[in-house]
């Protein structure tokens, strides 16, 4: 009996900055006998560089990153390797990041917070077959916004003039892309004093009542630039 040739595996790499994260991800790969966990990056500059380099089938990657962070990771993929497929992996879960993602080109959002080895295996699988995937809990959000969009059609939110500073802009682009206070006042070299002073400043302008709802509405009012 002539001898079957064995399938070739969907090749994986992995990004992200935390290695709690990685370690986990990894043995729920490990478990897929069609799935290969070719390598994995800490930060987005490398995870492009071993991109170029490996050709990976497909790109799990956090957004949260120093240097070049997951959207923009994304961006650069699909430019420079358009057989790559991007599958994100995010703590970030409200419907104008999710949006952002995708418009990255990314072709599957998962939640980290209800991501079980089931559905991590089942999204690769799909993503590599050239589906989209996204989570249970990230398709819920989607279609609650589609359903509230729907029943307001006229929901536009009122216009709002921007009148931030320089400064304000750039925080307020750090913020976007997931960084702590202290993590912003370490790549801008200022106190974390500072960078609470110029956020509380930036609500009080739009008044804002959480940093979420600051960051939505600068993604949605496209205020700050990620590309």
């Amino acid at each position: 009996m002539e001898q079957q040739p064995e399938k070739r595996k969907t090749t994986i790499l992995l990004v992200d900055d935390h290695q709690i994260i990685t370690d986990g991800v990894q043995t729920m790969l490990s478990m897929a006998t069609d799935l290969e966990l070719i390598g994995s990056a800490f930060d987005g500059k490398t995870a492009l560089h071993m991109v170029t380099c490996l050709k990976p089938d497909i790109v799990i990657t956090d957004i949260s990153m120093p240097g070049m962070n997951g959207i923009e990771l994304t961006q650069e993929i699909s430019r420079i390797s358009p057989e790559t497929r991007v599958l994100v992996l995010t703590m970030y879960t409200f419907e104008d990041f999710i949006y952002s993602v995708i418009r990255a080109g990314a072709k599957g959002v998962l939640s980290k917070q209800d991501t079980t080895r089931e559905v991590l295996v089942e999204a690769v699988q799909r993503v590599s077959a050239d589906e989209v995937y996204f989570s249970p809990s990230i398709s819920r959000i989607m279609m609650n916004s589609l359903v509230e969009n729907t029943r307001n059609t006229s929901g536009n939110e009122p216009a709002r003039v921007p009148s931030l500073t320089s400064r304000e802009k750039e925080i307020l682009r750090l913020y976007v892309e997931g960084f702590t206070n202290q993590e912003i006042a370490d790549k801008l070299s200022i106190s974390n004093r500072t960078v609470e002073t110029h956020k509380s400043n930036i609500m009080q302008k739009f008044n804002f009542k959480s940093t979420v709802e600051m960051v939505k509405f600068a993604l949605r009012n496209n205020l700050v630039s990620l590309d």
